[in-house]
């Protein structure tokens, strides 16, 4: 089964083990539909819950997973990260893609390969791509506009538009 990273849980809420949720995306509605099948990873250990309900209030998502019926045991997973069945996963509107889809992926650079996606992770502007060059050095590229152009998942290409990141 391929499994999506989606959301971090940020720390426990309320008295029956609630958590904060910070989803990776804008539209977490796909949360509520979700029962079963979602894996919390926190340091490097694996465990998969049911989900006994999802709300939001506000801009603030909160999961109740089975099992997790105190702010004590809740407050433990905070930091996990939440991984759904990619098949369950947001649906993806046209022109987008899912980030763990840039893994593996070419940046080329005028027609020239450059370096390959090999992690990627939260920077403080934006998504960070980790990529490495032929000799094996590794580079930090910002999924920015003015750094970045076309993404072809299909060809497994990112176009770099400033070749002087990779320097």
């Amino acid at each position: 089964m391929e499994k999506l990273a989606t959301a971090i849980i940020q720390t426990s809420y309320g008295l029956k083990g609630e958590v904060k949720v910070r989803p990776f995306n804008d539209d977490c509605s796909y949360l509520k539909k979700l029962k079963q099948g979602i894996i919390l990873l926190k340091d490097g250990r694996e465990k998969t819950y049911a989900i006994e309900g999802f709300r939001k209030s506000g801009s603030q998502a909160y999961m109740k997973f089975s099992g997790v019926d105190d702010p004590e045991t809740a407050k433990k997973l905070a930091g996990a990260t939440l991984f759904v069945p990619k098949s369950d996963a947001a649906p993806l509107k046209k022109g987008e893609y899912y980030v763990s889809d840039l893994l593996g992926c070419t940046l080329m650079h005028e027609g020239k390969p450059m370096a390959k996606v090999v992690g990627y992770f939260d920077g403080p502007q934006a998504l960070l791509l980790e990529v490495e060059d032929g000799s094996n050095k590794r580079f930090l590229v910002p999924l920015l506009d003015q750094y970045v152009g076309k993404v072809s998942i299909e060809d497994k290409t990112i176009e770099l538009l400033t070749q002087w990141l990779l320097a």
